[in-house]
């Protein structure tokens, strides 16, 4: 495995940032088009329907995934042929032994869960598509170990491409809720060669004694994220039992549009901090700065999206063409999303400082305390607010972030207001401004985008005249030239 130095790292960690956010640029781009179409044409009840299945899906998931991937990319030393092979083996059988489960079970299950026809049909290709999923896993973790996400971009730019186009094609032929089950089966399929032809890897099957003491990192970092299904998925699967596929839909719909933006740089950033934070690990001032920069620049982003999205959001489901008020009783639980996105950008970021310092059992203690907290105030704010409980709820939860800024001030001393205080002063000044010119501008859709432009040039504005130095050291460290 390549030994990488700190200079190395920083480098490969920009462009692998930079490289991300261009495929997830695109990504979203194309999910933003499909999720336009999917709540144009779908009804809030087959958009329910679509909810709860992909949650269960999800859970099916996590019985497969012994975190054994991320064992392997947060390791210090260097792997093995022998870790890739037993990896590859435990998780390509564990996968398809569920997969033939599900298939045997469907009937029980659709019972169970209320499921109609068309949603069995999708959970049995959803279920199908995690044991395809098992084949992309060691290029993946061979990729992220070298920090070389320029070339981990391409198959997962085309496998979104090709889904979300065939999404929106099907949808608009009016195949309905088996457009996803299409869509998701051919993407996957198409997806696994391109990896192959990046990081080529010879398929080897075995199960090698010492290679399992990765299981032990792994099953604690598992344990996390099984607690992150309880918390999520296995949420909406009860609330699928209280509520109706409507309510459902609009649980789902608020979302889906808060956390855009979310998926867009959080995820990005994340994953390439996962392993520089790994690799930086020993050098606390190196470390602090690349927490406080990532801070920075996510706040940057997040902070004017979410609270535009906020003030836009009724004016858009009232104005955006056919929609007709369709999801106008998903406004109030949209809100409340976005604030929860806003404060959890921050505080995933943190969670993957721990992570990749090898804190796995604080940040399983946080998820204990996450899980514990939603499943105690969701049930108690929807008998008083109904479905828009469910928003609420996940809005004070993440109010613990305070707590989660002290667990990492523990080991690394950073500024964690000091480094998001400014964009968020950007954010404030650019949200009266957007309130105040949609009261009077906005009478259709086409005066909506102008107040969503004038609101995206007072922010940037702003934020340059308060953080020039940041902004500006950030646009070096890209390799722009000023």
């Amino acid at each position: 495995m390549e030994e990488l130095d700190i200079g190395l790292i920083t480098k490969r960690s920009i462009r692998g940032v930079l490289a991300l956010i261009s495929r997830n640029l695109v990504i979203n781009l194309l999910s933003f088009g499909a999720s336009l179409v999917i709540f144009t044409i779908l009804t809030p009840q087959e958009v329910g329907i679509y909810i709860g299945v992909i949650a269960i899906q999800r859970v099916i998931s996590f019985l497969t995934d012994f975190g054994l991937g991320a064992a392997l990319v947060q390791k210090k030393d260097s792997v093995s042929q022998n870790d890739i092979t037993t990896i590859f083996t435990i998780q390509g059988a564990a996968t398809f032994v569920l997969f033939l489960l599900v298939l045997a079970l469907r009937e029980p299950i659709m019972t169970f869960f209320r499921m109609e026809e068309i949603g069995g049909r999708l959970l049995v290709v959803l279920v199908f598509t995690i044991f395809l999923a098992s084949f992309k896993t060691i290029p993946s973790i061979l990729l992220e170990r070298a920090i070389n996400f320029q070339k981990h971009v391409i198959p997962q730019i085309a496998e979104s491409f090709v889904f979300n186009l065939l999404l929106i094609v099907l949808l608009l032929l009016n195949y309905k809720i088996d457009s996803f089950s299409i869509a998701f089966l051919v993407s996957s399929i198409i997806s696994i060669p391109l990896y192959y032809c990046i990081c080529p890897w010879k398929l080897r099957l075995g199960i090698h004694k010492k290679s399992l003491a990765h299981l032990r990192y792994g099953i604690q970092f598992q344990a996390k994220n099984v607690l992150a299904t309880l918390k999520d998925d296995l949420l909406i699967i009860f609330l699928w039992r209280v509520f109706s596929s409507v309510e459902l839909g609009f649980i789902g719909f608020g979302q889906r549009f808060a956390f855009f933006a979310y998926r867009y740089i959080v995820d990005s950033v994340t994953k390439v901090t996962f392993s520089t934070y790994a690799r930086l690990q020993h050098d606390r001032k190196l470390l602090t700065n690349a927490i406080e920069k990532s801070l920075f620049y996510v706040s940057s982003v997040m902070f004017p999206s979410l609270f535009g999205l906020i003030i836009a959001a009724p004016y858009t489901i009232q104005y955006f063409p056919k929609w007709n008020n369709k999801w106008e009783p998903a406004i109030f639980s949209l809100i409340f999303f976005c604030l929860n996105a806003a404060v959890s950008s921050l505080s995933g970021i943190l969670v993957n400082v721990l992570d990749a310092t090898g804190k796995v059992k604080t940040t399983l203690r946080l998820m204990v305390l996450w899980t514990f907290l939603v499943w105690i105030l969701t049930p108690i704010l929807i008998f008083f607010y109904g479905y828009n409980g469910v928003s609420v709820a996940s809005f004070l939860v993440t109010t613990t972030i305070v707590y989660t800024v002290f667990l990492v001030k523990k080991f690394v001393d950073f500024k964690f207001f000091g480094s998001i205080y400014k964009p968020a002063i950007a954010t404030v000044f650019m949200s009266v401004v957007v309130f105040i010119f949609s009261q009077v501008l906005v009478k259709d859709f086409l005066s909506l985008i102008f107040v969503i432009l004038i609101g995206g040039a007072v922010y940037i504005f702003s934020l340059f005249a308060i953080a020039k130095k940041e902004l500006i050291s950030g646009i070096k460290q890209f390799g722009i030239k000023l």
